[in-house]
């Protein structure tokens, strides 16, 4: 029975929970109509009624004017009212070791999260945790998984996520990592200059992507040349980095912060006291140039490395840290807060590819990706925009555009239905129609669970 349940690749749907009975006798059919829905496919095509066919983990139909023929033993669901999207991704998230990861995504599973991009956890316990959601162990999301953040060696203790990477075992770390099965590697923003070209030219040669911070010791625009495929924070929340490559004073800028950053690793001071004080942060934004910043957009639109601005955590970081600045530090950051916004319009505007992440704890309530997707258009892009960062880019990037990503025929059936339209209003994206039930094209991830057991589980978290 167990092979006869993972014949057929898993896939996640939310469905109402009233229909929780039909849902389960659907697990023995495979095939489910989700009947007079209101489709937002992802692709910028207008909203558009229709019924949509599901059948082995894919959208085998989708019939707008009602002549399509339903398999036979189909469900019916009625989505009348209803609003069906592409399954969420976040793509900057950290699931954690073992025993919280399963919460994790469950979680996550539960508010359509389809897919997740673990930005650092404990190699062993994600990788564990990739496997088991994708084989059918435990019901969460896809895990595309980087294992362990990459750092120069620091003088404290550092977490199980992190990995010290010096200039003469760069090449061997990566190595390593590859064979232990990581999707890509991550980059952090301590790196020296020379441990980043080398773990920048393996992954080249091994083709295994690499992503992360940008370490102050390289400049964005070397980051793109080298083949980085994303930043986050553009750059990294106290660095700033590609803010400091808009700038006509980048050579200063940056040499100031690696000094600080050296002085720290010597027992010095925090790089904080540079990078937060009104000095740097003044030159830093009076010196922003539009003609510099759309040099390294079009590098970073022709290189395809895209932006995960996460900015839920910036505001969490510069927030926190704004509460010990005295006014006129404050003041600056702010100034520079909102810079940082204005670039993230100015590089949209320019082509360069966005993707959301959220990169802040998944804990008891609605996950933050869908606060950030508001922190998104808050900062200027529409609601569609913001879904589709969530969607068709995360797809994009990942070189699925093809098989996931937005709601087509042939696609997996990875697919969250809404209570209300998020093109209205994006927060409506955690409005999940019903309270949270959550199916694979086979219910129970164990042969001897009941199908209802497995969903009273699944609606528990």
């Amino acid at each position: 029975m167990r092979a006869a349940l993972r014949l057929v690749r898993w896939w996640l749907v939310v469905l109402i929970a009233a229909v929780a009975c039909a849902v389960i006798a659907a697990a023995q059919s495979r095939a489910i109509a989700l009947s007079e829905v209101t489709v937002i496919d992802g692709t910028g095509a207008p909203p558009r009624v229709a019924t949509v066919i599901l059948e082995n983990g894919r959208i085998v139909g989708i019939d707008e004017l009602g002549n399509g023929q339903v398999p036979a033993g189909a469900t019916v669901v009625d989505g009348r009212g209803k609003f069906l999207i592409p399954g969420l991704w976040d793509m900057h998230v950290h699931i954690g070791a073992y025993a919280e990861g399963v919460k994790v995504l469950a979680r996550l599973a539960a508010f359509g999260v389809t897919g997740a991009r673990d930005m650092a956890s404990p190699v062993d316990d994600i990788l564990r945790l990739r496997r088991e959601s994708a084989d059918g162990t435990l019901l969460g999301p896809e895990i595309v998984a980087a294992g362990p953040i990459l750092q120069r060696p620091l003088p404290f203790a550092t977490p199980p996520i992190v990995r010290t990477v010096t200039d003469a075992d760069a090449t061997q770390v990566i190595d390593d990592l590859q064979a232990r099965g990581v999707d890509f590697i991550k980059v952090g923003d301590t790196l020296t200059r020379d441990a980043y070209f080398a773990i920048a030219a393996e992954s080249r040669r091994l083709g295994l992507p690499f992503a992360g911070h940008l370490p102050v010791s390289v400049t964005a625009l070397e980051a793109a040349k080298a083949g980085q495929r994303s930043i986050e924070h553009f750059g990294s929340a106290g660095f700033r980095n590609v803010l400091i490559g808009c700038s006509l004073a980048e050579a200063s800028l940056l040499s100031e912060a690696r000094d600080s950053l050296a002085k720290a690793l010597a027992g010095g001071p925090s790089p904080d006291e540079t990078l937060y004080g009104a000095p740097f942060l003044t030159r830093l934004v009076e010196t922003y140039d539009t003609h510099t910043a759309a040099a390294l957009f079009d590098a970073f639109k022709q290189a395809g490395t895209w932006q995960v601005p996460t900015l839920g955590a910036l505001a969490s970081v510069w927030n926190a840290r704004r509460a010990q600045l005295n006014g006129a530090d404050a003041a600056a950051m702010d100034n520079a807060s909102r810079k940082t916004i204005e670039m993230f319009a100015d590089m949209r505007r320019a082509g360069v590819q966005v993707l959301a992440g959220s990169d802040l704890p998944v804990g008891s309530g609605v996950p933050p990706i869908h606060d950030e997707l508001v922190a998104l258009v808050g900062a200027g892009m529409t609601p569609l925009e913001a879904l589709q960062a969530s969607t068709r880019n995360a797809a994009e990037f990942l070189g699925r555009r093809a098989t996931e990503g937005t709601v087509e025929v042939g696609k997996k059936a990875n697919l969250v239905v809404l209570e209300a339209n998020p093109l209205t209003d994006i927060a409506n994206t955690r409005r999940i129609s019903g309270p949270s039930t959550v199916t694979r094209d086979f219910i129970s991830p164990k042969p001897s669970e009941p199908e209802a057991t497995a969903l009273r589980r699944i609606s528990r978290f």
